[in-house]
């Protein structure tokens, strides 16, 4: 059973873009540090209702979970404060959300939510000196947890833990350049993880980035569920434009969509926002006409919402056509701290735009509210 924690109304109603009609609604008040999390996911349950973002009361220390609800426009602490928070991600079936905390040196907590009935199960393992790093994900048979670890010895690598026998070690090893891998399991069931490779990083002997990336510039490559059958995708340097490191499956397609950094006037008109499936000897062009930034794909994966830079635009398109519009004005500053990035995804059903923003100077949880018939027209 989950323990019971307070709720309280922090819904603000905004205004409504005059350009696509989207309702906007600002779900948290309090002055605090508030995040979606990220945009490679929906953090929400599969009947779209819940929302989950962390809150923190300053930009060093412990981190609470929170869930808002759409429906009751109520926002609902659903953590104690969490410590050296990691690894968030959510079941492919959008039923669980999942985080790593760390307990004491090297033993750490794996904290599994049902973001519908707050009913909680947690599993305590150790590391063996790995720290836990970045984002992590789940296997559609709710078998196996990854996340990414800095080794030791600025080594950085993917660890799994088995949550039917607890096991956890390490499937895959390397160097400095694996400090950002942002490792994705594709939902379709393959059980392929996609890696960011952030070619000519370094660090330190403490496993902090000195350098994030290096003059080549990001790839893409994949693995397995076993850390095994490595492919490297053709994206980034030479293929194409340095990967920006904003990927995501789309959906249960097979395919990944991401987006590329460059000359801001060359990609604008070429397209910076590309597709590819494993196997595929170039990527294709999925949209261009503007600067494409954190882009996420709708679970059902026709469609796309990305940000935009340097204008900080929220625009929706669809990915089988490219055609695209802007959804609203997210008034983010799109400054060096990742909750002033937008990063917004869609919800399950698509209704729903999901995105930060600092516009009131705190940074806040918002939602666009997606007009009726908006993504069917772009589809066509």
């Amino acid at each position: 059973m989950s323990p019971e924690y307070a709720s309280a109304v922090e819904l603000v109603q905004r205004e409504a873009d005059p350009r696509s009609g989207a309702e906007i609604y600002q779900l948290t008040s309090c002055p605090a540090i508030n995040d979606h999390i990220y945009f490679e996911v929906p953090y929400m349950d599969a009947g779209s209702r819940y929302v989950l973002f962390t809150r923190r009361y300053s930009s060093v220390g412990s981190v609470e979970l929170w869930r808002a609800d759409l429906e009751r426009s109520r926002v609902t602490q659903i953590s104690e404060p969490l410590d050296a928070v990691r690894g968030y991600a959510v079941s492919p079936d959008q039923r669980y959300f999942y985080c790593s905390s760390r307990l004491n040196d090297w033993a750490y907590q794996l904290l599994q939510v049902d973001i519908s009935t707050l009913e909680e199960r947690q599993w305590a393992f150790s590391t063996g000196g790995a720290q836990l790093r970045s984002l992590g994900g789940v296997t559609p048979d709710l078998r196996y947890y990854i996340q990414s670890a800095y080794l030791g010895n600025k080594r950085y690598g993917i660890v799994r833990l088995d949550l039917e026998s607890g096991a956890f070690q390490v499937i895959h090893d390397r160097g400095q350049d694996l400090c950002n891998a942002h490792p994705q399991i594709d939902p379709s069931g393959s059980n392929d993880i996609l890696i960011q490779h952030n070619r000519g990083a370094i660090a330190d002997e403490d496993g902090s980035t000195i350098l994030l990336v290096g003059e080549i510039g990001a790839t893409l490559y994949l693995i397995d569920i076993d850390g095994e059958n490595h492919r490297t995708l053709p994206v980034g340097k030479p293929q194409t434009d340095r990967v920006q490191g904003h990927q995501c499956w789309i959906g249960k397609t097979g395919e990944i969509l991401l987006t590329i950094g460059g000359p801001k006037e060359e990609l604008i008109e070429a397209g910076n926002l590309l597709a590819l499936r494993p196997g595929d000897a170039q990527a294709r062009v999925v949209a261009n006409g503007t600067y494409f930034d954190h882009a996420n794909a709708s679970r059902d994966g026709r469609f796309f919402v990305s940000d935009t830079s340097p204008d900080a635009e929220i625009v929706v398109g669809s990915i089988r056509t490219g055609k695209w519009r802007p959804l609203c004005s997210s008034g983010s500053s799109l400054s060096r701290p990742q909750y002033t990035h937008p990063h917004p995804y869609f919800s399950p059903d698509n209704r729903w735009v999901i995105y930060n923003s600092d516009r009131t100077g705190i940074p806040h949880v918002f939602a666009a509210k997606v007009s009726d018939g908006l993504l069917a027209e772009l589809d066509r």
